[in-house]
């Protein structure tokens, strides 16, 4: 375990605290002052750095920056009796792993070390041997050949030439094999030390192709928009199921084995937020040699900016952290690109055959009214949303800061979307009275409607938040420079043919009065970077092959994520697939384009009289819930279970797969109609729930014809055939045949 460096100019404080660190089990240094400091750094590879804000010299922070410089991996805990939120945020910013007003609880302390450096190692005795049967391996031809048996394929509907798939899946930007891991889900037995480990074989599949699920399963829904179910009862709760699937697997991630050790090329990725990383995670797969260039001191890039009672900050660290182990990946801090600093040629000459840009969206939009900026952002108490997510997500003390500064304070905020409503519910946690105003209109069917999700809006007028529709922001009023009031005018329209233009009557003006502006109506990319390397066209946008993402201006240069178009984090994570195959080909010499524009159809919902209804969200309590606390509550065992079973498995057998992957079965059984013995009678045709038999003239007239594409080997048929017609050749007669001679 590497050592702790204690760096205090008060011996006391110093002294003490070493010797209640090496009492439980750590090594540790001290230092009176920064230039101490800083050379012990240099000469020993610390876990931690424990400093003090104000130090002799340079202040605790300023040493941090610079640590960090020389060793990334170092974590700061910065100590102090003078706290405020501009030096608690700066701290943060440099990758403080937290920041501790004096005096502090030691156990609070404890708790931020063992989650830098693990646990103090205890030596284990090892067991003696126990006599152990030795079991017949089983071949690995024949292993192979059931994991062959086992893989989806892609169904490609002879009518139309496209790859059938359930509608989920094709809403889900990564392909999660949705139905076949619902299915999965569904057979579980419901004894939890029994389920464990067909758990975790459920989490590695969907693993293998989304290393990031643990963070979906809290943040993601886009398949949840497409199920067949979501117009009759309501869609499969697909995001809770994963995160059912997550609370079993995110502890299992410590464990779980890296990928071999790459040996090929060199790639570099500019960005660690979800689109990076899923580019590394895939790069590392076919064996690149990947290292992720981040300019701030943490890992998820806009994943931080996501309130924790949404997505709980554990969940991030613990994926992430093991997903560069499991792959590999060198990650360097504080890396920024342009602006005189790293450049594309400089990484070029460092080795790296090509180049994944996913540097994110960090520029919050600026206030505007009729295509002008409104004036009076520079007032005191206006303030960016995005930041404010950001610096209010570091947690610790800045929480304490925060709510002194909103308690009982008139917080409004501008903006419709899900992040406008992650400021205001915020806001609220933080003792604001919050109000939220947007162009858009309450009736979320309409071309003008509010985008952010039902959920979020509920949520927020629960929690106490005021909505405001239809109104824009024409003037910021303030007085002796700090922000008063707000001058709103009707908007009358958002969008029209052209696209987002609103319109407003400045007859009808209302004025909001507040204490604290947040500014919450998107943000864009930093494109100075983009500019200076030459990679934007004629009119300033990025000029990238849609299909491939490589750059139309400089080979073996692909561009992808928030960057290319703002969107949710599996969109992000589908660009740095994308790039991720690109690259593969371009490396290799290979067409980056053949095989990959593909069409898709979505399989029907069955035929049923009655659909299983949907079960309810659960959130904490109103009186319990104004915390960063996680407020909506997973499923339990039982609870997963049953609600995999209600999925309706809309897509074809092949593209599942479900039944062979559990052994239920060695494949997907062919089914037959013996048109000697069919009499046209149309029964299997008006059972069958998923039209996948219909009537059609032969020589010997109407005989039944079954579409292989749609039938899902239920049997409904072949029990409702007067004839015996219809035969599913699984063996099944020949296994009871085979017992009864047995018996």
């Amino acid at each position: 375990m590497k050592p702790i460096l204690i760096v205090d100019d008060e011996a006391v404080m110093r002294e003490s605290l070493r010797d209640w660190l090496t009492d439980g089990g750590y090594q540790v240094e001290t230092a009176e002052e920064g230039e101490e400091a800083l050379k012990a750094i240099v000469e020993q590879d610390f876990g931690v750095v424990i400093l003090d804000l104000k130090l002799p010299g340079k202040d605790g922070i300023e040493i941090l920056r610079e640590a960090r410089a020389k060793r990334p991996q170092l974590k700061g805990i910065i100590i102090t009796a003078y706290p405020s939120i501009q030096t608690a945020v700066e701290a943060m910013k440099e990758g403080a792993v937290d920041y501790l007003l004096k005096p502090f609880d030691l156990d609070d302390l404890g708790e931020l070390i063992r989650g830098s450096l693990g646990p103090v190692p205890v030596e284990i005795m090892p067991k003696a041997p126990a006599e152990t049967a030795i079991a017949e391996p089983i071949a690995a031809e024949e292993v192979k050949a059931e994991e062959e048996r086992a893989k989806v394929e892609e169904v490609i509907s002879e009518a139309t030439g496209k790859v059938c798939l359930p509608p989920c899946q094709i809403a889900c930007p990564i392909g999660e094999d949705i139905q076949r891991t619902n299915a999965m889900i569904a057979f579980l037995p419901l004894d939890a030390e029994e389920a464990y480990s067909q758990i975790i074989k459920i989490g590695d599949e969907i693993y293998e192709k989304n290393p990031l699920f643990t963070i979906c399963s809290y943040i993601c829904g886009l398949c949840e928009r497409e199920c067949n179910y979501k117009d009759q009862t309501g869609a499969i709760r697909r995001k809770i199921l994963k995160r059912f699937l997550t609370d079993y697997y995110l502890p299992y991630l410590e464990t779980k084995p890296p990928l071999p050790y790459p040996t090929r090329e060199k790639v570099a990725v500019i960005g660690a937020g979800p689109g990076g990383f899923m580019c590394a995670y895939m790069l590392s797969k076919k064996g690149y040699q990947v290292t992720i260039m981040e300019r701030s001191s943490q890992l998820g890039g806009a994943l931080r900016y996501i309130p924790q009672y949404r997505l709980p900050i554990n969940i991030i660290d613990t994926t992430l952290n093991n997903l560069v182990r499991i792959t590999h990946t060198d990650v360097r801090f504080g890396i920024e690109m342009g602006n005189g600093r790293k450049t594309l040629d400089d990484l070029r000459n460092e080795g790296y055959r090509a180049i994944f840009a996913a540097t994110g969206t960090h520029s919050p939009r600026p206030l505007t009214f009729d295509r002008q900026l409104v004036a009076g952002a520079d007032l005191d108490g206006v303030a960016s949303g995005l930041h404010f997510l950001f610096e209010v997500n570091q947690g610790g003390v800045l929480h304490h800061l925060f709510r002194q500064l909103f308690r009982d304070k008139r917080v409004i905020v501008v903006g419709g979307g899900n992040v406008a409503f992650d400021v205001a519910r915020s806001a609220r946690r933080l003792g604001g009275d919050v109000s939220l105003v947007c162009l858009e209109c309450e009736d979320k069917s309409s071309k003008d409607g509010i985008p952010a999700d039902i959920e979020e809006i509920e949520g927020s007028k629960e929690e106490g938040t005021r909505i405001t529709y239809c109104r824009g922001v024409e003037e910021i009023i303030g007085g002796d420079g700090k922000f008063e009031k707000i001058k709103c005018p009707r908007c009358t329209s958002v969008f029209d043919e052209s696209g987002f233009n609103p319109k407003f009557d400045r007859s009808d003006v209302t004025y909001l009065e507040g204490d604290v502006l947040l500014v919450t109506i998107g943000q864009g990319p930093e494109r100075a970077f983009f500019q200076q390397e030459g990679l934007l066209n004629e009119r300033g946008r990025l000029d990238i092959d849609q299909l491939t993402l490589m750059s139309n201006r400089q080979e073996g240069v692909f561009i992808g994520g928030d960057v290319k178009r703002i969107g949710f984090a599996a969109e992000a994570m589908r660009d740095g697939m994308i790039a991720a195959e690109s690259i593969d080909r371009y490396l290799k010499g290979e067409d980056l384009k053949t095989g990959r524009e593909k069409e898709y159809e979505g399989a029907a919902i069955p035929k049923l009289m009655d659909y299983k209804p949907q079960p309810k969200l659960e959130w904490v309590l109103m009186k319990d819930r104004l915390n960063f606390e996680l407020f909506e509550r997973g499923f339990t065992l039982e609870e997963a279970v049953k609600e995999a079973r209600r999925c309706l498995y809309c897509g074809p057998c092949k593209s599942c797969k479900a039944c062979v992957v559990m052994g239920l079965q060695p494949e997907i059984a062919p089914i037959e109609v013996n048109q000697d013995l069919c009499s046209g009678c149309g029964i299997c045709v008006a059972v069958c729930s998923y039209d996948a038999t219909e009537l059609v003239k032969s020589d010997k007239g109407l005989v039944a014809v079954i579409d292989d594409l749609k039938c899902k080997r239920c049997g409904v048929c072949v029990a409702a055939c007067p004839a015996g017609a219809i035969v599913i050749k699984d063996g099944f007669t020949e296994t009871i045949a085979n017992t009864l001679t047995a018996l």
